[in-house]
């Protein structure tokens, strides 16, 4: 049974923070090597229509998209996808992408020029390669990104790469891999949702992402939600970047102590405190039940219904285990709608 001083806890935390549903992993038709089919002109309407906040436009070879007319910070968040090949991976396939997500448009041209393999031209209109890594050197990269107050994300890792050591595809604690892909009960999603779990097993820290990636137009079909204190990149990075957000269309929070979502404590048998709920529409279905599954690195632990027009409560006694992390199912269609990140239990 969760106490008023339990919600005030976790409210307090998460005091100054509005909701918001967007998707993390897109591209737009904005010339050059682009190659989404749906020009920035026509996003704010149709992300208007689906009730997204934002869209992280991430095309390739190029920056030229963030400085279209239509760009609108908030709205969408700058970043790209480029590909390399990693040269000492052990993975039977050694090419793969990654998602760089940023907190300002210009920090993209700074990351481009510190790597000279990249062979930026420069400015607006500057292209850039994709240059093949050492393990090493692409953890370098990782860490720049993060120095920039950026957020990198492993995105499709099943769909670029094989092997059946699930640390092949880890480079850095502190990121986000791609688990929700397409849509949430797509084939591409059962793969990757078992790589991440796999990886949170084999002691990893990384953080559930999800993105549509249909080069298309705004769909609604693999959304993150956040709580962050403006509608803008900066405000969204900041809890991005500390795993502090919801990989699917629901809203979860959760804290031990002062330390939310994302983040790592000593348990010492103090309370876990979760609320579920702000469901976006494309989930809200006032007939089905739904569930949230409190989870460890041995399974579940408990269950409790959740609402999809009201804010679910919920805390208990931590034990000794590695982690918690919460997920919520639709159980009319026995589908996992929303993947929680964990609170992990280190000093």
């Amino acid at each position: 049974m969760i106490t008023e001083q339990e919600r005030e806890q976790l409210e307090r935390l998460y005091a100054g923070r509005t909701v918001y549903h967007g998707e993390l992993h897109d591209h737009s038709a904005s010339g050059g090597t682009s190659d989404g089919k749906c020009p920035l002109a026509q996003w704010p309407a149709k992300l208007a229509a689906l009730h997204m906040d934002f869209a992280a436009i991430l095309d390739h070879r190029q920056i030229r998209h963030m400085y279209q007319p239509e760009w609108e910070d908030g709205l969408f968040i700058p970043g790209t996808e480029p590909g390399t090949g990693i040269t000492d991976s052990k993975a039977e396939v050694r090419s793969l992408h990654y998602n760089i997500l940023l907190p300002e448009r210009d920090e993209l041209e700074k990351l481009l020029s510190e790597f000279p393999e990249y062979q930026f031209t420069g400015g607006v209109e500057g292209h850039f390669t994709y240059p093949p890594f050492t393990t090493e050197r692409f953890g370098q990269l990782i860490d720049a990104v993060k120095a920039h107050g950026g957020f990198f994300v492993h995105p499709h890792p099943k769909q670029v790469m094989r092997s059946d050591d699930p640390t092949d595809y880890w480079f850095r604690d502190e990121t986000g891999i791609e688990v929700f892909y397409i849509a949430m009960d797509s084939p591409e999603t059962k793969e990757n949702y078992k790589l991440w779990t796999e990886l949170l097993a084999a002691g990893k820290r990384v953080w559930a992402c999800a993105g549509c990636d249909l080069h298309s137009e705004p769909h609604d079909t693999a959304l993150t939600t956040l709580y962050a204190e403006a509608h803008s990149a900066r405000a969204y990075l900041a809890h991005l970047t500390k795993g502090d957000f919801t990989c699917g269309p629901v809203g979860i929070r959760m804290c031990v102590g002062d330390t939310v979502t994302g983040g790592k404590c000593r348990f010492d048998s103090r309370r876990l405190i979760v609320s579920v709920g702000d469901f976006h529409d494309s989930v809200r279905d006032p007939s089905h039940p739904y569930e949230a599954v409190v989870l460890n690195e041995d399974g579940p632990v408990c269950r409790f219904p959740v609402f999809p027009d009201r804010t679910a409560w919920f805390s208990m006694d931590t034990a000794d285990s590695a982690f918690y992390r919460v997920e919520v199912f639709d159980t009319a269609r026995d589908l996992r709608i929303a993947v929680g990140n964990p609170i992990w239990n280190r000093d």
